[in-house]
Parts: structure tokens; sequence; C-alpha cells
């Protein structure tokens, strides 16, 4: 039977709370809890907390927010998590990672580090087996694959009861496709969305022993789920990996169109998504 799980940095604005409002979040994992419409939730570590630089993601559109944001340090994060006692199945690192690993600059590359090192640490103290790693420059057209296995392999032995999952995020690395960059790591995280995209997720039945989390990525219309811009339905995704495949793995949700959307629809979506799952276990 699948883990089923909700990533809360979109979800939060279903309860008028912006993803980098950390006491919002807390509010939104209590109110799922007393649901018991999922067993757990994945939690990403925003660069709007980091008071160093501005995030490189999407820095145009995140600067504002990164103003306006509280910052706390990761033992802060890890503190206000414990006290919490919630399930928290996954931990999504920063997504700069790979921006920093990718930019050719000896100082960026340090921090790429850091913000593994920090990702990781916060996965351990927080009891999550799973972080999801961006960690390739989508943008980038030059970078080396090698060295990003290098990395990786450098610093997660430090974090033996954690799994670091690579996404198989867009890349526009000449002659390569994300399965393709994926597949050189121990440990991944699908995600349905980028997968239907490249339309390579039968690709991925090879890799499923190494899957160890489903990205469902959708769209909520009504209290159903809806995967735009592919050639296949949600359901249908879920159907050919869950039961095609076999995986019995965490599966995490990742809503969008969540602005406006009401918390008796969302309840409900997941809901039927749970309750789906838990008659095909």
């Amino acid at each position: 039977m699948n883990p089923i799980s909700i990533s809360v940095a979109p979800t939060t604005y279903v309860i008028g709370k912006h993803y980098y409002d950390l006491p919002g979040t807390v509010e939104l994992m209590r109110q799922l809890e007393h649901t018991a419409v999922v067993d757990g939730v994945e939690f990403q570590n925003e660069a709007e907390w980091d008071n160093t630089v501005p995030p490189r993601d999407e820095r145009e559109k995140r600067i504002e927010a990164w103003n306006t944001s509280l910052k706390y340090t990761i033992d802060e994060i890890a503190g206000v998590l414990q006290e919490t006692r919630l399930p928290i199945l996954s931990i999504h690192a920063n997504r700069d990672v790979g921006i920093c690993l990718c930019s050719g600059d000896a100082r960026e590359i340090k921090e790429g580090k850091r913000l593994i090192h920090e990702s990781l640490v916060l996965a351990e103290k927080v009891g999550a087996e799973v972080c999801v790693f961006h960690l390739w420059d989508t943008w980038k057209e030059a970078f080396d694959p090698e060295f990003l296995q290098a990395v990786l392999n450098e610093i997660s032995p430090q974090y033996p009861g954690v799994k670091p999952a690579v996404e198989n995020v867009p890349t526009h690395l000449a002659g390569c496709t994300p399965f393709e960059l994926v597949k050189r790591f121990d440990w991944i995280t699908l995600d349905v969305q980028w997968a239907a995209l490249y339309d390579e997720l039968d690709r991925f039945e090879a890799l499923k022993e190494r899957i160890v989390n489903v990205h469902l990525r959708g769209r909520l219309d009504g209290a159903e789920w809806v995967l735009d811009r592919a050639p296949l339905g949600f359901y249908e995704a879920l159907t050919t990996i869950r039961d095609g495949w076999g995986y019995a793995g965490l599966l995490t949700m990742e809503p969008s169109g969540l602005r406006g959307a009401s918390w008796e629809n969302l309840v409900a979506a997941m809901a039927s998504l749970k309750r789906d799952t838990d008659e095909h276990g």
C-alpha cells in the first residue's frame, strides 16, 4: 500500500497562506492531520528563509517574497517541525542546488554543497527518509553530469538514513533528456508531469527499484485531479505506475490550481486518491 503525501509549499494557498509562511505551513499540516487523507507531507526547504542571498531559481518572481519572508536557520526550522510531531515523509531541498553546482563558479559550487548538507541535515532531524534534489540547472546547456554524481556521492554517505532522490527536472543539456540524467543516480524522484512532457514515463519502469518518491502533479478541478500538458490523464498515469509497474513506494501530490480553491474540494480529492490507493494495496 503506497503511503500518500502532499507537498505543503503550494498547498498553503488553500488556507490563505503564502508558501514561505512557516507558521502557516505548520497550521496546514495540523489541519491535514485531522482529515486523515494523507499519511504525511513533503516539506520544502525554501530559499526565502535563507538570509544570505535571494533565491537564484526564478529570482525576479521570488525577490519580493524573499524581502518579505522571515528568516530561519536549518536548526530553527527543524525545531519547529519537531515540535509538531507530525509525519514528514520527505524533504524537498532548496531548488538552488543545481543552479549553484552548474555555475562554474567555485564559490557558488561551495554554496551548492552547503545547501545539499542543509537539506540532508533537515531530513535527518525530522525523520524523513527521502530528500528530493533538483541537481542540475534546467536552463544550462553545458555541464558535467559526472561532477554532479561525484558531489552527491561525496556528501550523501554522511547521512545514511536519508535517500538523496534526484528528480527528473527538465534539461537543456545537449543530446540529453531527464531520464538519461537521473538513471546515473542511486535514488530517484519521478515527476510524472516532466516524464510525460518528454514522453519518457514508460522508460522509468526499468528504474522502478530505484524510485523512492513519485511526484503526482495535478491541477485541482472540482474534487478531482487533472494532469495538464500531458498526453495521458492523471489517473491513467497513476494506474500505470502503481498497478502496471507494481510500485509500492511514496506517492506525493504536488497540487496546482489552489488559488481560490475550497478546502472541502482539496480534502475530497485527496481522500479519493488515498481510498483508491488503499483499495489497490
